[in-house]
């Protein structure tokens, strides 16, 4: 679509995106917390100090068996259970050491790192799609429409929308989002492909495409949660996270190499640059720790997400400074 045709489009987008984000935003208040991580086979990696779990008697290398009576492994039982409330309690049943454990956990409010992470989630959410589409609005190119459409569709990875009582609708609500999140995580590559070398390759979608739709049938199908299944999913989702991921350091470098001081200057390659170093290194950092050693805890792992803030905003300025041709990368 022309670019200048597909503005009303993309607006509408954005408001319908912006208003859902808003009510999920609002609902962060409603948040129960029980303050632990695990791995991908429920063994648990965190317990945060002054959480109800920590107070509850969850320590770190406990296997989790089943929450509130239902086995870790019955993603149907699960998927049918709303989410805890503040004040509510769950019966934890824990291999530790050999033995079986059960004890109550009572959740709470959230702690406030958790409570700052949670806003901080929807704030990084808010800036890809504001920065973006402001950028599209105030010059609308072919980069800049790539970039609106980018950021709009990964915002879902820092937004939810408002909490649904039906288990039927918060399962199409979850893998609609991811199926959007993968989308958004491809498109990100294709805007520095539209807007480094002149042109997409929808084929790059191919990769998110089969993340999105593979983690979708689990959210909807709900097949057992077993260790094999659940150890696959991380691989398969952080091999093609990282690959994304490098896959655009790689562009913006390439670009960023073959271009003289001033051409980085006027062409905003330098600060694409450093949107990408700053915005991207710390997640596939811990993306990749998470893939090839998911019991280990990197110090502030919980906080790299918010490297990506960087994005929109350095992005979005970067594509206003230069002309809509490609800037090619010299051999």
């Amino acid at each position: 679509m022309n670019p200048s045709d597909s503005k009303t489009p993309i607006l509408v987008f954005a408001a319908i995106v912006s208003i859902y984000a808003i009510l999920g935003w609002l609902d962060v208040k409603n948040y129960a917390q029980g303050g632990w991580a695990t791995t991908p086979d429920s063994t648990v990696t965190q317990v945060l100090s002054g959480s109800p779990a920590e107070s509850g008697g969850l320590q770190v290398g406990d296997k989790i068996v089943s929450l509130g009576g239902i086995d870790v492994t019955d993603a149907a039982a699960q998927s049918q259970r709303g989410r805890p409330a503040v004040g509510e309690a769950w019966e934890f049943v824990v291999e530790r050491d050999g033995e079986t454990v059960s004890f109550d956990i009572t959740f709470g409010e959230m702690v406030p790192e958790r409570k700052f992470l949670a806003h901080a989630t929807f704030l990084v959410g808010f800036c890809f799609i504001i920065f973006t589409v402001r950028a599209f609005m105030q010059k609308q190119t072919a980069s800049t429409q790539a970039l609106a459409l980018a950021g709009i569709l990964f915002s879902f990875a820092f937004i939810t929308g408002p909490y649904f009582g039906s288990p039927m609708l918060r399962s199409i609500d979850n893998a609609v989002g991811v199926l959007l999140v993968w989308l958004g995580v491809a498109s990100i590559l294709n805007f520095l492909l539209v807007h480094l070398r002149g042109g997409g390759n929808r084929l790059l979608y191919l990769p998110g495409l089969a993340v999105g739709l593979f983690i979708a049938w689990r959210i909807l199908a709900t097949p057992a949660a077993t260790d094999g299944l659940n150890n696959f999913t991380n691989i398969f989702v952080g091999i093609v996270a990282v690959f994304y991921l490098i896959a655009a350091l790689v562009t913006v470098y390439r670009s960023f190499a073959g271009a003289t001081g001033s051409e980085r200057e006027a062409s905003g390659l330098k600060l694409m640059m450093i949107g990408a170093l700053v915005g991207l290194l710390p997640p596939m950092i811990g993306i990749a720790a998470g893939v090839v050693a998911p019991q280990v805890v990197l110090p502030g792992q919980n906080f790299y997400f918010l490297a990506f803030i960087a994005i929109p905003i350095t992005w979005s300025i970067a594509v206003m400074k230069k002309s809509d041709a490609p800037v090619e990368a010299s051999d």
